[in-house]
C-alpha cells in the first residue's frame, strides 16, 4: 500500500463518528414532548395520563424506534418533563389552609 493511500484511509477514519449512532433525533424528541403535553385520550387511549411504557409503545408504532421505558423517563427529565401528575395543573389546592 502506498503512503498516499494510507493517508486517505487515515483521513477517512478520522472524519467518521466514533461510537454507536444516535437512535433518537430532534423529531423524536419533539414528538415525545408533544405527546406528553396532551392527554392520551386525544390519541384514542382509555387512560388520562401517559406512562413511560405507553409513550414507548406509541412512539415505537409511529417511528419504529425502540428504546426502553427508562430511556423515555431519562429523556423527559432532560426536557424538564414528567409523566407524573402535577397537582397544581389538576386544580388541587395543596396549601395548608385547604386542610383546615
Amino acid at each position: 500500500m502506498t503512503k498516499s493511500l494510507q493517508r486517505i484511509e487515515q483521513d477517512d477514519w478520522i472524519n467518521q463518528p466514533v461510537g454507536r449512532p444516535k437512535t433518537i433525533n430532534d423529531q423524536y424528541l419533539d414528538r415525545l414532548k408533544e405527546l406528553v403535553s396532551h392527554s392520551p385520550k386525544q390519541f384514542g387511549y382509555p387512560f388520562d395520563r401517559w406512562t413511560a411504557q405507553w409513550l414507548r409503545k406509541h412512539l415505537l408504532q409511529e417511528t419504529g424506534v425502540a428504546i426502553s421505558d427508562r430511556h423515555i423517563n431519562r429523556l423527559l427529565k432532560q426536557m424538564g418533563l414528567s409523566t407524573r401528575a402535577n397537582l397544581h395543573r389538576q386544580g388541587f389546592d395543596t396549601s395548608a389552609s385547604a386542610s383546615n
